[in-house]
């Protein structure tokens, strides 16, 4: 599931997503029942620049500092609700399998989440690291992304934080992509709430 998520979030790297409710992926595994409910991509941060030069050498190439898919996964009947964030970083820096990730939301709460990061690639194009992290969403917190913004994300590094400040159009996209998988979720299982 995770290298399905990141293959869309990389493949989906240079177009923009709008904020609207649309499902990206709706797939039922024939072999292991995995069921992946997951949005479409929504772009976070600003633009950063590159380490890559212009064709014409006068300017900077510029690309979005992150992306992130909002999903749900049910499988071998573990369910939970994830965010993916794929970003682009100068440098390398190595991370732990923890709970690396931090949100903070509109209303001044700030929670940690577990994160679950893949190997960074490097790419060529940008001069630049591409990093995934997978962190996984409690109910508690899912209920929060539900009902409050997230105003900014950071990524701790072994050696270095990283912090991406979403703009109030991004913190929406961001809220509509977990209304969005609820949405299909519970169209699925009728009659069923979802419960902190």
């Amino acid at each position: 599931m995770r290298y399905l998520l990141a293959f869309v979030l990389l493949m989906g790297w240079v177009g923009a997503a709008k904020a609207q409710c649309e499902i990206a992926l709706d797939t039922l595994d024939e072999f292991d029942s995995t069921r992946l409910i997951a949005a479409k991509p929504v772009t976070l941060g600003f633009l950063v620049p590159t380490g890559a030069l212009a064709e014409d050498l006068e300017g900077e190439i510029y690309t979005e500092e992150a992306k992130a898919i909002f999903s749900y996964a049910n499988e071998k009947n573990i369910r939970s609700f994830f965010l993916t964030i794929g970003v682009v970083e100068h440098k390398f820096h190595m991370i732990e399998n923890d709970y690396t990730v931090y949100l903070k939301f509109a209303s001044g709460p700030i929670v940690k989440i577990y994160n679950e990061p893949d190997e960074p690639e490097f790419d060529r194009d940008l001069v630049m690291w591409k990093m995934v992290h997978t962190c996984v969403i409690p109910i508690d917190i899912f209920h929060m992304m539900k009902n409050d913004k997230v105003e900014k994300i950071r990524i701790v590094y072994n050696d270095y934080k990283s912090t991406i400040v979403l703009s109030e159009e991004q913190q929406q996209a961001l809220q509509d992509a977990v209304h969005c998988v609820e949405k299909r979720l519970s169209a699925q299982l009728p009659g069923q709430v979802i419960k902190p």
